[in-house]
């Protein structure tokens, strides 16, 4: 095995690792935004609770509120956990896609060299043969 291949070797194992770190911050930002849509249906569940209709309206309004105030604090720190998942997260897609590239090109390498290898050791058997017929 050559340098080249085993770089190679090492950037698909390093690409692995980063795949599975993209897939880690993608089911993060998809936990943020499903707490976030919780949210958003205990507020729809509390303003549909303060319909008129009922007799006991009035006494509930206040913790309705601190409720309503808290979600909207809740809200408010989720939006920012989810800025900076999507910020880590194309980070983690700008890394992985940077290794690709380069692994790419150390393939390429690796090939050529063993296209060289091989294509020297054809000439030499090639030189071997020939000589052994003079």
């Amino acid at each position: 095995m050559s340098e080249t291949s085993d770089r190679v070797k090492r950037l698909n194992r390093i690409l692995k690792v980063q795949a599975q770190k993209r897939l880690l911050e993608e089911w993060r930002l998809g936990q943020l935004r499903e707490q976030r849509l919780n949210l958003e249906k205990s507020d729809a569940e509390i303003l549909a609770s303060l319909g008129v209709d009922n007799a006991l309206h009035g006494l509930f309004v206040g913790a309705k509120v601190r409720n309503l105030r808290r979600n909207e604090a809740e809200r408010t720190k989720l939006t920012e956990a989810e800025s900076m998942a999507e910020e880590r997260l194309r980070q983690v897609r700008r890394v992985e896609k940077s290794l690709e590239k380069v692994r790419n090109r150390t393939g390429r390498l690796a090939d050529a060299e063993a296209e060289a290898i091989q294509r020297d050791a054809s000439i030499d058997a090639f030189l071997a043969r020939t000589t052994s017929f003079e």
